[in-house]
């Protein structure tokens, strides 16, 4: 029995120190690892390729750009008041005078000068029988300077001295890539900031262009939702660099894309408000079209950089200046010129009466001329308060003429209510010149048919086979009818 006891103690004794050896000797330690996380900025700087544009990986401090600038921002209210008119509902129920009831709709704003312009979207403010700012605890009674629609422009004033202005950078030094901040005042919350780079300029963004009506743009990631219409897009030194006009999104809400009309056109845009009341717009007299990898081919042109000269109104500014249909415009005053947005971005800067040079390819040689930029007449004077817009001023190479609207102030004059003006007529070419119409003459109708669109009068002219009848005013105001058959 002892014997037995014996055995079974030295066996599991055995056991005991064997297991302990195998421990200790043959099966290896385990090693727990402790692996400290370098933040990402320090790693990066520890990259030997980024050499000096290594602190291009550093947070950005946006702190000090939103303290300069949200001073600058303010709050926007646009009142109207009801234009319900009674129904026999209201007879029945007794209420005999139209509601009192005023919508208000809201955006922002920003302080362009200390004695009280503001700059705003035109959507913002558009309907509006008042206009209210508050800024900073106080309310101010605003008045309508002038708005330029097409860019989405509205310029107010306020009696207020002292405001404190924004300081407004030069757009045209944005690059792809630039952090910005876009500042709001939404629904008279204290101002707000978002953060984000600018994603493309101008028509960098072509898959966007068709859903977006201004092609001279700022495109940011920052987030912009519909009370930060008319609110500051700034450097990251607070500087002004464009305001803050418009989404492209399905909800109405910040999905990624938004723009902001450049400094540069919003300075033009402001000071020509304030001084003529109208904005001063500049063309070249030539359209131009962008360089696709189709147009290139067809057109014979080497790269793509430039725009193409697809036509030019005869003796218009482009006209005189030299150019030709098929010449490829590549700098403007020193700028290069890579698409129509940038084009039509230096052009946009300017006013009628500028002088700029013009480098062009053609041939594949170039060559430089100075332009002198012209108003949507045609010449070089500055317009009042009735000028017209680019859309409502149409010429036909068919044609060869130019015909316009009629002006608020010539319809009173001449007591019409439609009527297309025949404002040029090239002497040397085109279908016009056959025809006893004089620049000047006033289109009242064809076959009948009140004329009061200048493209359609000029298409329904060049496409019309047979007997056609115009009533026109001529320039000595006597009112008669020419007859044509046309082959």
């Amino acid at each position: 029995m002892k014997t037995n006891f014996r055995i079974v103690l030295i066996a599991f004794l055995s056991g005991l120190g064997g297991a302990y050896l195998y421990q200790q000797v043959v099966q290896p330690t385990p090693v727990t690892e402790i692996i400290r996380e370098v933040p990402t900025y320090q790693r990066a700087n520890n990259f030997s390729n980024y050499n000096d544009e290594s602190n291009a990986a550093l947070p950005v401090d946006f702190r000090r750009a939103a303290e300069k600038s949200v001073h600058s921002v303010v709050y926007i209210k646009n009142l109207q008041r009801s234009r319900r008119s009674l129904s026999f509902l209201d007879y029945f129920y007794g209420r005999e005078v139209p509601s009192n009831e005023v919508a208000i709709g809201s955006g922002s704003g920003v302080i362009y000068s200390e004695d009280g312009y503001i700059i705003t979207n035109n959507h913002v403010i558009k309907g509006a029988d008042e206009i209210e700012v508050q800024h900073e605890k106080r309310t101010y009674r605003a008045t309508l300077v002038g708005t330029d629609p097409d860019m989405d422009i509205a310029v107010l004033k306020i009696e207020a001295n002292n405001l404190p202005a924004i300081n407004i950078a030069k757009s045209s030094t944005v690059k792809v890539g630039d952090w910005v901040l876009a500042v709001g005042n939404p629904f008279n919350l204290t101002s707000t900031v978002t953060a984000g780079i600018v994603s493309a300029l101008g028509g960098e963004a072509n898959a966007l262009r068709e859903n977006f009506p201004i092609e001279q743009y700022i495109q940011t990631d920052a987030a912009i939702n519909p009370g930060n219409s008319g609110g500051a897009l700034v450097d990251i030194n607070g500087n002004l660099i464009g305001i803050n006009t418009s989404i492209i999104s399905r909800t109405g809400s910040y999905a990624g894309y938004g723009f902001a009309v450049p400094s540069d056109i919003v300075v033009k845009i402001v000071e020509d408000l304030k001084k003529y009341k109208v904005v001063q717009k500049a063309f070249t007299g030539a359209e131009v079209l962008d360089i696709d990898e189709n147009l290139a081919k067809k057109a014979g042109i080497k790269n793509l950089n430039g725009v193409l000269v697809e036509s030019i109104r005869r003796q218009g500014a482009a006209d005189n200046a030299g150019l030709e249909p098929g010449d490829v415009i590549k700098r403007i005053d020193g700028k290069n010129i890579s698409s129509k947005s940038s084009y039509d971005e230096v052009i946009g800067s300017r006013s009628p009466g500028d002088k700029i040079t013009v480098q062009y390819e053609r041939n594949g040689r170039l060559f430089e001329t100075e332009l002198v930029l012209e108003n949507v007449y045609g010449n070089t004077e500055i317009l009042g308060e009735e000028a017209l817009d680019k859309d409502d001023i149409y010429f036909s190479n068919y044609l060869g003429a130019e015909l316009r609207k009629l002006t608020p102030g010539e319809k009173q004059r001449m007591g019409l209510k439609i009527g297309v003006v025949v404002s040029k007529i090239d002497k040397e070419r085109g279908f016009m010149r056959r025809l006893d119409l004089e620049e000047g003459d006033v289109i009242l109708a064809i076959n009948r048919r009140g004329a009061q669109d200048p493209e359609a009068v000029a298409k329904y002219i060049q496409n019309y086979y047979g007997r056609i009848y115009f009533e026109i005013i001529d320039k000595s105001g006597t009112q008669r009818t020419l007859t044509y058959r046309f082959q």
